[in-house]
């Protein structure tokens, strides 16, 4: 699994697997291990992850990349406590994992955000099953 059908949606906590759309929303499935599925409607502010980025000194760097790093360095956060860590633990341990990072557009809420994104996602990760995927399609749609 990658980030596809991922998404956050504003006001509501955690991260969800869009399932499908309908005529005024989405219905989308919560990551939390819970399998709650819920509507949303289309007014609803949702982002998702495949689109987020975090600014560096000097351009954006997608979530996507950073997360396939992290994964890929088998980055573990459980020795940090993310919802209770004070601001300097927290940035001290985002500048290893992001260290050319814009630090006057990324504030330390958005780090936080970005860590327990990971925590959550990092067992379900599978970049290398989506790149073959995404390659198969490719080589299918050349033909």
């Amino acid at each position: 699994m990658d980030l596809k059908g991922i998404v956050n949606i504003t006001g509501k906590p955690g991260l969800y697997k869009v399932l499908s759309t309908t005529k005024g929303g989405f219905i989308v499935e919560a990551l939390d291990g819970s399998g709650k599925r819920t509507v949303i409607p289309g007014t609803s502010k949702v982002a998702a992850l495949e689109d987020i980025s975090v600014y560096t000194a000097d351009d954006q760097e997608a979530l996507k990349d950073i997360f396939r790093r992290m994964k890929a360095e088998n980055t573990d956060l459980s020795d940090l406590d993310i919802a209770k860590a004070d601001n300097d633990a927290i940035i001290k341990r985002f500048e290893t994992l992001v260290p050319n990072y814009d630090r006057e557009q990324v504030y330390v809420s958005d780090m936080r955000k970005l860590m327990k994104w990971y925590v959550l996602l990092a067992p379900m990760l599978d970049f290398e099953a989506a790149d073959k995927a995404d390659a198969e399609t490719e080589t299918e749609e050349k033909k």
